[in-house]
Parts: C-alpha cells; structure tokens; sequence
C-alpha cells in the first residue's frame, strides 16, 4: 500500500500555512490536515491529499511562508513575536484571494470579531482535530464567495462608468447639452424645478406613473413638487358646456 493510500501523493488542491507556537499543537494539526483527500481532480488523478501544510511557529515565520502558491491560512491568535490579529491584517493587505482562518483555544470571545475584522474569512474555537478540517472549508469557501462578490461589484461599477459615458455622447444628440459658459449655469433649484415642471406636463392626469417614475412615495412626490412650486399634476377637469345665447 502506497504512503497514507493516496494514488498521487505528490498532488494537492491548495498549499496551507499552519501557524501556531505549541509544537505538539501545530504538529497534531499538520498530521490531521494532511489526511484530508482531495476532491478537485479525484476522477483525474484519483486518491491524493487535500493540503500541501507548511508548518510556521510564530507570526513572523508564518509572514515568511505564505508564498504566492499558498492559498490558505490557518493561524492561532495567540503567538509570540507577532501575534495572529497582526498576522491576519498583513495577510488580507497583501493578498485579498488569501483564505484565511483564525482560531483559538483559550482567547476570549471579542478575539473572534477582532479576527474578522482584521480579515480573517472565519473563526474556530479548536477543541477536537476533526473540527479544524471543517472550519479550514468554511474559511476557503467564504473567502471564495467573496471575492466572486467583489468582482463583481467591480464589474457592476465598471459597466456603469462605461454607461455614463455613453449616455453623456447621447445627451449632446437629444438636446441636454453640458454648460458652455459660467452664465449657462443653472441653479440647482431652478434646474430642479423646471425638469419637476416638464415631468410633471409628460405625466398630466397621471400622479402615481410620475411618483413611481421619480423613484418616490407618491406623498414624497407631492411634498417635492410643493417645494419647488410645481404644478399637481392632476386630471385635467373638463369644463361644462356654455349654454347658447338665445
């Protein structure tokens, strides 16, 4: 039987630094975590470990180890030299897809929100060596989730930057030209009231389709057309008939 039954010993889904100053602690955690098995490319290369650990017995030494192949992080908050709150906000500066997990036998509670905080993607309370299996999981997962977040609120902003652009070259071709000079320059409550005036003609005998179209409560809509003076834009009443002269 090949070392620990793996197919590929040699292969692995991520490197994972392991940060803690109890030797025998960081020792356990080491020999739990490389039994872990992959899960990536199992119908490729069939059996292989899940992390390749590197092992770090302090914050400076765990700073040194993370190396641009290193994808996870698990680090003790309490440890010599550098402590894990330092260790972790250096971390997520230098590197935002880092996956990141903080964890603790014996620090108090408000050490977990200061974790976080600091940028760490999850918080274990160790007690048992198969628990640290999950929370590792849980720290890559969010991590991920993360930063598919984040890009793509970046993508959303860069859609809408590029959007405005387009509309500036629109508004030039249907007459909202920008100023061209200082005396073209409208007040703010002046530009405000006559576009109130214009939507509110477009929108004559229809109050709720102009409220709903501003974006307002219709009684938001009715205290902003009375600040800027702006004609209700009611149903227009039908005058009765004269009565012919005789």
């Amino acid at each position: 039987m090949r070392s620990r039954g793996w197919d590929r010993p040699e292969e692995f889904d991520h490197v994972l630094v392991v940060a803690d100053d109890d030797p025998v602690h960081l020792r356990s955690l080491g020999e739990r975590l490389t039994r872990a098995p992959g899960r990536d490319r199992v119908s490729v290369v069939g059996r292989y470990p899940r992390f390749k650990v590197v092992p770090a017995s302090n914050g400076e030494e765990a700073l040194s180890a993370v190396t641009p192949e290193v994808t996870v992080v698990a680090v003790d908050i309490l440890m010599p030299h550098r402590d894990g709150i330092e260790v972790i906000q250096e971390l997520r500066r230098r590197r935002p897809d880092l996956a990141i997990l903080a964890f603790t036998g014996t620090a108090p509670a408000s050490e977990a929100l200061a974790a976080i905080m600091a940028g760490a993607d999850h918080f274990h309370e160790y007690r048992d060596l198969d628990a640290i299996e999950h929370a590792v999981d849980l720290a890559i997962d969010r991590r991920r989730l993360t930063r598919l977040l984040e890009q793509n609120e970046a993508a959303v902003a860069e859609a809408r930057e590029r959007l405005a652009r387009l509309q500036g070259g629109l508004g030039v071709l249907v007459g909202l030209r920008p100023p061209q000079s200082k005396e073209t320059v409208l007040p703010f409550a002046e530009a405000v009231r006559r576009y109130l005036k214009a939507a509110a003609k477009l929108y004559e005998g229809d109050a709720q389709g102009l409220a709903g179209k501003l974006g307002l409560s219709y009684f938001a809509m009715r205290r902003l057309l009375k600040r800027y003076g702006v004609p209700y834009p009611g149903r227009q009443r039908l005058r009765p008939p004269r009565n012919p002269r005789p």
